[in-house]
């Protein structure tokens, strides 16, 4: 995979909210990082299974059912009430002692869920 790929990223915490985003994951989506910090991210990922209620679970999607290199396709709400297709991969980091989820985002490829 190419690493400029990586570039459009969001950084969650365990209970779905958004915490960073990179300025490629604002071009991608057509919304500002002041926009996305603090929304939860089934706000603009509607489709995907975090919930605040849950954040043992959603660690736990991320570290068992999606291996690095996989990428699934999804779509964004965009805050007109539109979608964004999207491909994205799920990556767990910790920083200090603390878990993170990294939501990598490109605009779907033409391969199906992985790229070599």
């Amino acid at each position: 995979m190419v690493h400029s790929e990586r570039k459009a990223a969001l950084v969650i915490d365990i209970n779905g909210c958004i915490i960073e985003c990179t300025q490629s994951t604002t071009d991608l989506l057509g919304q500002t990082p002041e926009s996305l910090v603090g929304q939860d991210v089934s706000v603009v990922f509607p489709g995907l299974p975090f919930s605040q209620e849950t954040p043992g679970y959603n660690l736990a999607y991320v570290g068992m059912d999606h291996a690095k290199n996989v990428w699934e396709r999804s779509t964004a709400r965009t805050p007109s009430g539109g979608s964004i297709a999207v491909e994205i991969a799920h990556y767990l980091i910790k920083r200090g002692s603390k878990n993170f989820i990294v939501l990598f985002l490109r605009r779907p490829s033409s391969s199906a869920d992985t790229d070599a």
